[in-house]
């Protein structure tokens, strides 16, 4: 059989766990699988990293034109990240009739409708099994392993970094931002950890996943985004009294068909009880609910480098099945089309259960001029907890409501917060059943 060559643009911590995987399992996976696989290409602009990696007989260069031009290269692997030269390089290799494998979540999430519709007209396929969740399989349990089921909900912790932190605020009653240097410090956390802490990251990955349970486009920047940074060690007490836990959650609901979708990403309390609430430190998990299958759980390690060059490795290994069985195209990807763009759920019109934390002046009448204005949004109560011990900073007053819709919600908090009795922005937070 006709080798089939692969060429990596980028070396770094995936690229170089992908290269460390075949250095190891490319003879078993030519011998078990019948792949004749072979890495013919290696790029990148720092030839110290290439000199400390099994490359084999790999030809290494500074320049991804080198592997543009080699017509022999039938496989690309993006592993440089970014949404600009990246883009210029995934576009050019499927403009020359290239597959692509990337694990550039932003890059599908910003720019999936061009890329997939450039893929479909060259007749060739863009695979991103480590765009999303690391070493987990999701990408292909959605596309593949659950393709008999309506998918009815996607509910996720896919952010390592948040994860890791709320864990550390949980165990050992840490606040932000100390819990935030201890990330950093092991590793977790970049130097700039804006994208993760404020949610951005989780966004992108739960925006392709949202496209892929819908069958439609789902738009990253129509989705609404809560990041973490807002939680205090306060927040984590009280919810831990209560019996819950705080995580960062990708959601994604479905309800009758033709609707809208629910996506959003933001911070939540789960009740302890729930199988989420126990994932904890760097790990990820996705909660997927179909009509057929029901209930099941992905859980792993969403990041780093061998579980996400793992999944990198899994796509070459579909990919050269593809192109051995003359099915390029195996899974099509028209969906993923600016035209075919999802309605997403407005925020104001959200139903869910709430977590309100103020802070207010010890003052008689607060509580009842509180509630009083949540009843005027038709907003009832679930419980009450006000707390003595925290004089510096004003009363805690923490009230779990019923349903109620997000309108509702913030027309009242709008009424409450002009009150000279509070002290601070009240911390609202969802509460998912």
């Amino acid at each position: 059989m006709k080798e089939i060559q692969i060429g990596i643009v980028g070396a770094g911590t995936v690229g170089g766990g992908v290269i460390k995987i075949l250095s190891q399992r490319i003879d078993k996976i030519k011998s078990d699988l019948g792949l004749p696989i072979r890495l013919a290409r290696i790029v990148d602009k720092d030839s110290v990293r290439l000199s400390s990696l099994p490359v084999g007989g790999a030809v290494c260069s500074a320049d991804a034109q080198d592997i543009l031009r080699d017509d022999a290269i039938q496989i690309v692997i993006e592993l440089i990240g970014g949404t600009t030269i990246a883009k210029e390089l995934t576009l050019s290799a499927l403009g020359r009739k290239k597959h692509v494998i990337t694990a550039n979540k932003a890059l599908l999430a910003e720019h999936g409708p061009q890329i997939f519709e450039t893929a479909a007209h060259n007749g060739v396929a863009v695979y991103f099994e480590a765009a999303v969740g690391g070493g987990m399989p999701i990408i292909k349990t959605i596309r593949e392993g659950l393709v008999g089921n309506e998918i009815f909900s996607v509910t996720t912790i896919i952010n390592g970094t948040c994860n890791y932190i709320l864990s550390k605020m949980c165990a050992e009653g840490l606040a932000f931002a100390n819990a935030l240097k201890d990330a950093q410090k092991k590793g977790y956390a970049e130097a700039d950890p804006a994208f993760d802490v404020g949610g951005v990251d989780t966004g992108h990955k739960v925006a392709i996943l949202a496209s892929l349970v819908s069958g439609g486009y789902v738009p990253f920047h129509s989705i609404c985004i809560e990041g973490i940074t807002s939680i205090g060690k306060e927040d984590i007490l009280f919810a831990r009294e209560l019996g819950y836990t705080i995580k960062l959650l990708g959601i994604i609901k479905k309800n009758a068909p033709g609707s809208e979708l629910d996506v959003r990403v933001h911070p939540a309390m789960l009740h302890d009880s729930h199988i989420l609430a126990s994932v904890s430190n760097a790990y990820n998990a996705v909660l997927i609910e179909g009509d057929a299958v029901g209930r099941i759980l992905l859980y792993g390690k969403g990041a780093g480098e061998m579980p996400t060059a793992s999944a990198v490795v899994s796509d070459i290994v579909d990919v050269a099945r593809n192109i051995l069985g003359s099915t390029p195209v195996r899974i099509p990807m028209q969906h993923y089309s600016a035209s075919r763009s999802v309605p997403i759920k407005p925020a104001d019109s959200v139903t869910s259960r709430y977590y309100l934390h103020f802070t207010v002046l010890d003052r008689p009448g607060v509580l009842a001029s509180i509630t009083g204005y949540l009843g005027q949004e038709g907003i009832s109560l679930a419980s009450v907890m006000q707390k003595e011990g925290f004089p510096e900073r004003g009363v805690p007053i923490v009230i779990l409501t019923h349903e109620s819709t997000e309108k509702n919600l913030r027309a009242a908090l709008a009424n409450i917060e002009k009150m000279d009795y509070i002290k601070h922005r009240t911390q609202v937070l969802r509460i998912e059943d």
